[in-house]
């Protein structure tokens, strides 16, 4: 019994060793919410306030919202979101959250109504900051391919509740973004499954030890 019990004392240590943030991203919406569980916000409505809107226990904060036409036709909500400017945007929740993504479509293409760039097209890299309160969890950066629906989304081990996104290169073009997703469920990293496993394992072969 003491050899299971300092098993499972190590087992602790070992998982508490490693909980510090570890994020994972992804590119494909439907592993994103098959690994997540992650759920809708609920869809933009047109004209939200330039300076910011609340939408599904989410607060946009921006100084140049702009939802007043479908901007993209590879995003499947009647209105998406654009930014007058630079593509800056914060998103505090209410409450811990442990996965956020979002669709995105960055067009090449000045001259289009719809889908254009609206301005000189640039290839533009974004950085992501996870949050909680004013604590940074982690960071990630990303560029989607242009003219296509691509998705954005990330995991934490540790809870955030705002999000910082920062176009951090080739700044006053047009990029579009809707259909956000949240998730509030804890999604354990593969390590510490594992090292709870082996934990698990230990003890039952320390139980069937002593009771032989």
């Amino acid at each position: 019994m003491n050899r299971a019990i300092s098993l499972l004392a190590a087992l602790v240590a070992l998982i508490s060793a490693s909980a510090n943030a570890a994020i994972v991203t992804y590119a494909d919406r439907a592993v994103f919410v098959a690994a997540t569980g992650a759920a809708p916000i609920g869809a933009i409505p047109q004209n939200v306030n330039p300076a910011g809107f609340a939408l599904g226990g989410l607060t946009f904060s921006n100084s140049s919202f702009n939802s007043s036409i479908n901007w993209s036709s590879k995003i499947s909500e009647p209105f998406d979101l654009a930014i007058n400017g630079v593509e800056n945007f914060d998103v505090t929740a209410a409450g811990p959250l442990f996965s956020f993504g979002f669709d995105f479509h960055e067009p090449s293409n000045p001259a289009l109504a719809q889908d254009g760039c609206f301005a000189p097209c640039f290839d533009s890299t974004f950085t992501v900051t996870l949050l909680n309160g004013a604590i940074p969890v982690d960071s990630f950066s990303f560029n989607r391919p242009d003219d296509v629906l691509a998705f954005v989304g990330v995991t934490s081990t540790v809870a955030f509740n705002r999000i910082e996104v920062r176009e951090t290169t080739n700044t006053i073009d047009d990029e579009f973004f809707g259909n956000f997703l949240i998730g509030r469920t804890p999604i354990p990293e593969p390590a510490t499954l594992a090292l709870l496993g082996l934990g698990l394992f230990g003890l039952g072969f320390a139980g069937r030890r002593r009771a032989s």
